[in-house]
């Protein structure tokens, strides 16, 4: 028996990146490059994960692209429990990570919506507040669109497919396959998943994607299946930039998480992409209907 296994070796692996960006935020003065919000990467937090985003932060600091900027969303709300910042964030909003209070609070939506709203011709690029991307993380998913154009990209994905056959059904725990051939070529079956993060060029989205009580009432634990609506509704394709999904190291902070319990293992994905389906059928035979487009 190894002494360490594979899942022992990646949590070594995380926690010494961990300490790494730990040891450097009091040091660093590497400044994010900004684009003019032209490229952003943009992700949201809340109030238990505050005092470790530093480090999904820091990570993103690093990525080797010459222009981009980094917002955090946090709610007002959220804000306001928080109290004072953590001097962790404090030297990172001095090195140009713009830390944007809202007032309205869509919780995982946040990580999106407001970008999107405020910078229609931007490219957005969503990250999770608790991982740890490597360097070229973000310049593969724009080097992504730039073989793609108008494509949203990403590094994680699942072809959606049918419960049955003939059934029309959708059932997220028939899409868990690592190895999809048909996700590295634009199509409409392809569901990007937030967690590897998500690039999405301007335009990829129709206006629906801001209806709040729709999404709150179709889909309010599951941005990842409305924004696939959204972008099914805008005729967008999409495409994964590996032919296997990527896990990127977690922070501490990565614990399993009562949404992704209920999304999950209690099939509460399901029960949204039927809600959504539902609302909108007209999108059901982009899903199902016809082959990925090729090269």
């Amino acid at each position: 028996m190894p002494l360490l296994t594979a899942k022992r070796k990646r949590k070594l692996r995380s926690a010494l990146r961990f300490l790494h960006y730990r040891m450097k935020n009091p040091w660093s003065s590497r400044r994010v490059p900004s684009s003019g919000d032209r490229l952003i990467i943009s992700l949201t937090t809340h109030p238990p994960r505050i005092r470790q985003v530093f480090a999904t932060l820091e990570s993103l600091c690093e990525q080797d692209l010459d222009a981009f900027d980094i917002h955090l969303y946090l709610s007002r709300r959220d804000r306001e429990a928080i109290g004072s910042l953590p001097a962790s964030l404090q030297r990172l909003a001095r090195r140009g990570v713009r830390i944007v209070v809202t007032e309205e609070d869509y919780r995982s939506y946040d990580k999106l919506v407001h970008a999107l709203k405020a910078f229609p011709e931007a490219t957005i690029i969503t990250a999770d507040d608790d991982m740890l991307y490597p360097p070229n993380w973000a310049r593969r998913l724009v080097d992504g669109v730039t073989r793609f154009p108008g494509c949203i990209v990403c590094h994680r994905g699942h072809m959606l497919c049918e419960s049955a056959p003939g059934s029309g059904e959708i059932s997220y725990q028939m899409v868990k396959s690592r190895r999809d051939p048909g996700a590295i070529h634009p199509n409409f079956a392809l569901m990007p998943t937030g967690s590897g993060g998500v690039l999405y060029p301007p335009g990829a989205l129709n206006p629906m994607v801001f209806d709040v009580e729709a999404f709150r009432a179709l889909a309010p634990n599951a941005d990842d299946i409305w924004f696939k609506m959204a972008s099914l509704k805008a005729g967008t394709r999409c495409v994964r930039i590996n032919p296997r999904n990527v896990d990127f190291l977690p922070t501490p902070a990565a614990g399993e998480s009562a949404l992704h319990e209920d999304n999950i293992k209690r099939g509460g994905n399901d029960v949204q992409f039927a809600n959504c389906l539902a609302r909108y059928p007209e999108l059901k035979p982009l899903i199902f209907g016809g082959p990925p487009e090729r090269e």
